[in-house]
């Protein structure tokens, strides 16, 4: 996927340099996820001209020497100076009128956008504080994707089916009760079998992530309980293998559906899916 950086969310709005590092701050944190994503983050070629404040460009950030600046220097670096730059391949045509709100954006990254994923990364900035941005090509409109937020950014990925199921648990509930590192490729998303399934689990994982232990425990929805390895292989789990000393637990993600794991401390790790209810009637 390619996600172009919105220049013109840089129009000297900050009014000093603190408060262009604080919105930094959360955007530093998108630039790493897309990062983490493996997906390509592409600007334009003037990008470190653009005004930070009504007295500095984003070169001239470059030189502070702040503990703060020194501290971003190198993704300020990174932005602004290393590749890729989408003019070496533009795509938008000069002939072709490209509007946002009233106002003529050919030649800049909304307008290359178009022809490209519909996707910008923008700083916070008053003209683009919507998710979704409405861009007027000629006489048809073309909606971008304006990502302002991570979170809303990996439900739009969901949604769009552009990220891979596990991937996408690992990232929404990294700092959760959840942890999706052991589980077992075999039993995982690419076991289930429609969008229905799918949703069940995904919407309970994120119930559960609301939820302290306390709730868990007690909840008669999520029925969280030990799992009591049953003597014949056939109908059990866990009985053998890396988990066989381990205390396994289930909770309920439908009223057929389950999601097996054991837990550590706070944590709850994922070790399988199951979608027929034929390991939890004997255990």
């Amino acid at each position: 996927m390619e996600i172009l950086l919105n220049e013109l969310s840089l129009s000297g709005q900050f009014k000093d340099e603190n408060e262009f590092f604080d919105s930094f701050d959360i955007t530093l944190e998108i630039i790493k996820l897309i990062d983490v994503l493996d997906f390509s983050l592409a600007k334009e070629f003037m990008l470190f001209n653009v005004d930070i404040t009504s007295q500095y460009k984003l070169v001239d950030f470059l030189r502070l020497r702040t503990d703060r600046a020194r501290k971003l220097k190198t993704f300020l670096l990174k932005l602004a100076h290393t590749p890729p730059y989408w003019n070496e391949t533009q795509k938008h045509s000069t002939s072709d009128n490209y509007m946002y709100n009233g106002n003529d954006i050919s030649d800049t990254s909304l307008a290359e956008s178009c022809e490209r994923d519909k996707i910008v990364l923008s700083f916070k900035h008053n003209n683009f504080f919507k998710n979704n941005l409405v861009i007027q090509k000629n006489s048809s409109n073309i909606n971008i994707y304006n990502l302002i937020d991570k979170v809303h950014f990996l439900e739009y990925l969901l949604t769009n089916s552009r990220i891979d199921l596990l991937i996408y648990c690992q990232l929404k509930f990294k700092d959760s009760n959840l942890n999706f590192s052991k589980i077992e490729s075999k039993y995982e998303f690419d076991s289930l079998e429609n969008q229905e399934q799918i949703d069940a689990f995904i919407l309970a994982f994120k119930a559960f992530s609301q939820m302290n232990w306390e709730d868990i425990i007690k909840s008669d929805g999520l029925e969280y309980k030990q799992y009591n390895k049953p003597n014949k292989k056939k109908i059990g789990w866990f009985r053998e293998g890396l988990y066989q000393y381990t205390d396994i637990y289930k909770f309920r993600i439908s009223q057929r559906y389950r999601c097996f794991g054991y837990r550590k401390d706070d944590t709850f790790f994922v070790l399988r899916f199951e979608t027929d209810h034929k390991i939890s009637d004997n255990g």
